[in-house]
């Protein structure tokens, strides 16, 4: 026990067997696998078939880290995972193959939906729906940390409703004091739009959301033909001699019937959330100071289609110079004819009517939103 390096030992039946004494074992390992000595050049290889290289951690009370350095051919460079003593997974990692920052704490949760968001990813039209606000509708403890990716559905949000959308949930808890106390943000991101809220934790109780905010984006707005934003969709301009579509009023049509007659078949009336106020559905182009330059009737069929009808406004209440005077067509002598105070007459050249209507459940865009949503559950329960 006291000698170094290699010595001979003479066993019981008379053969000598070189062995190494504790000494020399000590020098061998000096230095192996010390994460304090950065200047150690020994690496610890251990491999397995096919291809991987595998590292298991083990405590004494069973429970395993494990890490696997996986083929080229796999998008993901390695993953790590947390298992209990009976080998159950409870958790995992997977580490892409690009330079990045890994988030931590439940940072990927995928549910089956967001139904039970209770209106933050509807926030705008629930409102408008039902009164609702959306304020304190949920717990900020319930959401995991990082993405949350998963399905909105339009099933509660009113009968003929088109609101189905899709999105991704960025949670992040801003600070946390020693007393227990934490702010929390979120920003929910879907193919209409963006809503946000906070949430604020006291020490002694769970935390509660304050009144979300939705961000108005190209997806969610119109520029009307007055050059002013307005909430949006489906959108349908109403031009003298043909119509503009958005994404979702895609399949509209529209029937000129006659001077300031105009028929616009395959919607259900006009959008039913009342955001363009009481009477719901129209913007009138203006002139520079304001005035209505025409002025509009309809009549909403039962089938749903809207006929409208357009009259010169001349604003004769104005002084002359200030009304609208508008050209008809000109005389065999070349003089102007301008229509009469509200003559009938087609939508101004170069300006248009816009219109906010409701689509039908069979809509292109209905029916669309309707087969994505099928397909993403689809995947969804298979990579369940």
């Amino acid at each position: 026990m006291t000698e170094t390096g290699v010595i001979d030992i003479k066993l019981p039946d008379g053969t000598v067997r070189k062995t190494r004494t504790e000494a020399e074992r000590d020098k061998l390992l000096d230095g192996k696998l010390n994460t304090t000595r950065p200047e150690a050049k020994e690496v610890l290889k251990i491999t397995s078939s096919g291809g991987y290289a595998g590292l298991i951690l083990e405590r004494n009370d069973g429970f395993r880290l494990s890490f696997e350095s996986l083929p080229a051919e796999y998008t993901s460079s390695g993953v790590f995972y947390c298992r209990d003593k009976d080998g159950k997974t409870i958790s995992t990692f997977f580490l892409p193959t690009k330079s990045g920052t890994i988030l931590t704490d439940q940072s990927y949760y995928k549910p089956t939906g967001f139904e039970g968001y209770n209106g933050f990813a509807h926030y705008g039209r629930m409102e408008a729906r039902s009164g609702k606000v959306g304020a304190n509708v949920s717990i900020a403890d319930d959401f995991p940390v990082g993405v949350t990716a998963g399905i909105t559905t339009a099933k509660d949000y009113g009968a003929g409703s088109s609101d189905t959308e899709y999105g991704a949930l960025l949670t992040a808890r801003g600070w946390q004091d020693p007393n227990g106390a934490s702010a929390q943000g979120q920003l929910l991101i879907t193919n209409v739009s963006i809503y946000g809220r906070t949430a604020y934790k006291n020490a002694d109780n769970k935390s509660q959301f304050y009144v979300p905010w939705k961000a108005y984006t190209d997806k969610n707005t119109t520029k009307d033909s007055n050059g002013n934003l307005k909430a949006a969709s489906p959108i349908i301009k109403v031009f003298a001699d043909h119509i503009e579509l958005n994404e979702e009023s895609e399949g509209v049509e529209m029937k000129h019937l006659g001077v300031g007659h105009y028929l616009i078949k395959g919607v259900v009336g006009f959008n039913a959330d009342g955001a363009w106020g009481i009477n719901n559905g129209f913007v009138i182009p203006q002139d520079h100071n304001g005035k209505n330059m025409v002025l509009i009737d309809y009549d909403v069929k039962p089938d749903g289609d809207i006929e409208v009808f357009v009259f010169h406004q001349q604003n004769a209440d104005m002084p002359e110079r200030f009304q609208n005077k508008r050209i008809k067509h000109v005389d065999e002598e070349g003089e102007p004819v301008y229509f009469e105070n509200y003559e009938p007459c087609d939508v101004p050249e170069s300006r248009w009517i816009d219109m906010r209507v409701e689509m039908p459940p069979n809509s292109i865009y209905n029916l669309k939103q309707a087969e994505a949503e099928r397909l993403a559950k689809e995947a969804a329960e298979k990579q369940a």
